[in-house]
């Protein structure tokens, strides 16, 4: 049986510590994928913290591999010459049956099986069983690391920006300027919208210029929506998008709006928010939740890295037996870009 090694959550609020454990057997329809690489992201820290997702201990995090598939269960032709082959795991395990799966909503699919990382034991670790079906290829000579982050970087904002419409010259709102917000960044740029990055600390801000923003705000400098309103013209952001997940600043988000304009939330936070329901009705102001991305979002975000149109951007490389390294990183907010293991 194979032998596994995983940095695991054994108490909530501690540094993860080392395991090792033997795998059970293959399920049909599944691969054993030797985990190369996995992003770490602000869900990492939330679970780690137990103030997120919070599955029964030990619990492995990692919900954003790559790996390459060693072992796997299944006589479907489809899949014969997968062993060996590179791949980015879409980490929802979902029923393939009910209304939302067969609408293209597998993403919030209403009889979730688990997901990897969340609530199944996930990619900080040396294997992780998955079903085939869950894996897009790799392009040829993408660095693990670099396919590692096309899901939980990339298809996450993409999910989020696509929902919107025709952007093309509309004035769009990044609330954040961590790894989400780089890659939102560069989508939006692909499709000729103006986009005003609003993040706190001015490095961030940088790249984020550098990346195409219009403009970038400093949060912590004064009054952002004011800001907003002036190089709007008064008229206020066609959409604003919240990476962030900072409960405190959605009222002043949707301040920031036009009438009739969207507030997509990806960022989350287990905090309540107090809004003003008389703007909302009066100036048919749309709030949006995205969660996540489905396997065709995956294959999307993929081939943007694949095309150069979109590339995330990595700030630290870290070992597997560094996890709480790369914890701290993001949980300070140290990091430009993404921090991802190397395993």
């Amino acid at each position: 049986m194979t032998e596994n090694n995983a940095m695991a959550i054994h108490q909530y609020g501690q540094e993860l510590s080392m395991e090792t454990t033997r795998m059970a057997p293959l399920k049909r329809g599944y691969a054993r994928v030797r985990i190369r690489a996995n992003g770490v992201c602000a869900t990492d820290v939330k679970l780690v913290d137990g103030v997120g997702f919070k599955p029964a201990l030990p619990f492995v995090p990692g919900h954003e591999p790559s790996g390459i598939v060693e072992e796997m269960e299944t006589d479907d032709p489809r899949y014969k010459d997968y062993i060996g082959k590179s791949f980015v795991i879409s980490p929802h395990i979902t029923c393939g049956e009910c209304e939302n799966c067969l609408s293209g909503r597998e993403n919030i699919c209403l009889n979730m099986v688990g997901s990897l990382g969340i609530s199944i034991n996930g990619a900080f670790a040396q294997y992780v069983d998955i079903p085939l079906k869950n894996l897009v290829e790799m392009p040829e000579g993408m660095d693990h690391s670099v396919a590692a982050l096309a899901g939980g970087v990339v298809a996450v904002p993409l999910v989020a920006i696509r929902a919107l419409g025709n952007l093309m010259e509309k004035n769009v709102v990044v609330l954040g300027s961590g790894g989400l917000a780089l890659a939102a960044i560069q989508i939006l740029n692909n499709l000729s919208a103006k986009v005003i990055v609003v993040g706190r600390k001015e490095e961030k801000l940088r790249v984020a210029k550098e990346l195409g923003a219009s403009v970038s705000i400093n949060s912590t400098s004064g009054d952002y929506v004011k800001e907003i309103m002036e190089y709007t013209g008064g008229r206020g952001a066609d959409n604003v998008i919240d990476l962030a997940g900072d409960p405190k600043e959605v009222p002043k988000l949707l301040s920031a709006l036009k009438r009739g304009g969207t507030l997509s939330i990806v960022g989350y936070s287990s905090s309540q928010i107090s809004l003003d329901y008389r703007r909302i009705a009066l100036d048919a102001i749309q709030i949006r939740g995205s969660r996540s991305y489905t396997r065709n979002d995956l294959r999307l975000a993929v081939n943007l890295m694949k095309s150069g149109k979109v590339m995330p951007i990595i700030s630290h490389k870290v070992p597997l037996e560094s996890a709480n390294n790369a914890i701290s990183l993001v949980r300070n907010g140290s990091s430009i870009g993404r921090v991802v293991l190397e395993i």
